[in-house]
């Protein structure tokens, strides 16, 4: 029999294909722990992170100021610096001693041991009869054990319960973590860390340098109040002119987290409609700093949490090396959203000719790209941005023959933030 498709044959290609877009509003907080075998994992609320990590670990901190803004990052990554071993101390012998060793929970009732030694070594017992095998127990007796991978190297968990305290001891860099990280999971923008310590900083600095990333750390050393000072941390970073690092000087630095804050309250935002600037901060203390100190810290790049007019606000939103961190973020969000829309219309076309109307495709991502930053406010319409395509004629014949496009430029002007207002004026009788 005669069906319609003997009459009318109709075939349509899909142009639809999808190619990864770079994410600019996910923070990873990088930190030594045990906690979970893979590099990293990622979560949607403080909740969520809790069934993980316990609320005096340093990552609940920093999550906690992550998630603890008005605005707030949709997920955060977790990073692991691996520890070789753990040192674990038992603080109190008391009630059931829960620790979990590679997702397997192993409870010990220990109320009745007369002191840590023995508590310890019911537990090493409890342990002992479980039967993992991946993972050694050192009872040190003393109140004390260690854990380690049966085999060096291996990634492996271990979590403990409150009557515990523990030290990771690890002898991987802070830089070969995130390396190790960013190979697993590079789905992440903003960079923070459990160290202020001064060469772990200067080491992430120069790592993140290189990477379309930012890094945010903080310091409670005091010289960087001091004007004289020409060694503190913040100088340094001032000096080898890292624009992709921003240091916060906090007396708590270290127990609140500053940076993370200020991540998770501004990393949300649309690429190019916000200033860091004039910023305040849940859960951070501000910093009672006279002027000379405000100036000191300003002079080196370093950002300062202060009340000023009665509000709590953050100064000046700038990187080490002196640029805004709006405008970094910015001109990454350009840069990729051009780079993903060109690569979109190469995937979901047939084939761009290599004529002057090929090039006007190419031409026209480029221009709705920059519409949106506009859009977005990182750009300013007047005057609007231009873009120069060349004559694909007049091109080095060797180009088109290796199917190269050069010769195309785009110029805007940043929107940029107002930070200071001047007034002068004249009143008279």
């Amino acid at each position: 029999m005669t069906v319609l498709t003997d009459i009318i044959d109709i075939q349509i290609s899909r142009e639809t294909t999808a190619v990864s877009r770079a994410a600019f509003n996910i923070p990873m907080f990088l930190a030594t722990h045990a906690n979970f075998t893979e590099r990293s994992r990622s979560y949607s609320s403080l909740q969520a992170l809790s069934a993980d990590f316990d609320s005096e670990s340093d990552v609940y901190a920093a999550a906690s100021k992550l998630f603890g803004q008005e605005i707030r990052p949709p997920q955060i990554v977790i990073g692991k610096r691996y520890a070789d071993s753990v040192d674990v101390s038992l603080d109190s012998v008391s009630g059931n001693a829960v620790l979990t060793y590679e997702g397997q929970e192993v409870t010990t009732d220990i109320s009745g041991a007369v002191d840590a030694t023995a508590a310890v070594a019911l537990v090493k017992t409890d342990f002992d009869s479980a039967g993992i095998s991946t993972i050694t127990f050192t009872d040190n007796l003393d109140g004390t054990f260690s854990i380690a991978p049966a085999s060096a190297g291996d990634q492996y968990s271990f979590t403990y319960s409150s009557q515990f305290s523990a030290t990771y001891n690890a002898t991987e860099t802070w830089v070969e973590a995130l390396d190790a990280v960013s190979n697993e999971n590079n789905e992440w923008y903003a960079l923070t860390a459990g160290t202020h310590t001064e060469a772990d900083i200067l080491a992430l600095a120069g790592a993140v340098e290189a990477r379309k990333k930012i890094y945010g750390t903080s310091s409670s050393d005091a010289e960087i109040l001091n004007a004289s000072s020409t060694n503190d941390i913040a100088t340094q970073l001032f000096d080898l002119g890292y624009q992709r690092t921003f240091i916060v000087y906090s007396a708590n630095a270290d127990t609140q987290y500053p940076e993370a804050a200020w991540i998770g309250g501004q990393l949300p935002e649309q690429p190019g409609s916000n200033t860091w600037k004039f910023k305040s901060l849940a859960g951070v203390t501000v910093s009672a700093l006279n002027s000379t100190q405000a100036n000191a810290a300003k002079d080196k790049n370093a950002n300062t949490y202060e009340r000023v007019g009665g509000v709590s606000i953050v100064s000046e939103g700038t990187m080490a090396g002196g640029e805004f961190i709006d405008v970094i973020i910015f001109v990454d969000w350009l840069e990729a959203r051009m780079r993903e829309s060109i690569f979109f219309r190469l995937v979901n076309t047939k084939k761009i000719p290599y004529t002057q109307a090929g090039v006007t495709i190419i031409e026209n991502e480029i221009r709705r790209v920059l519409a949106e930053g506009i859009t977005n406010g990182g750009l300013a319409p007047n005057p609007q941005p231009t873009v120069s395509v060349p004559n694909v004629l007049a091109l080095d014949p060797n180009l088109r023959a290796t199917r190269t496009l050069e010769g195309i430029s785009f110029e805007g002007r940043l929107a940029g933030a107002i930070h200071f207002v001047k007034v002068r004026g004249t009143v008279t009788v």
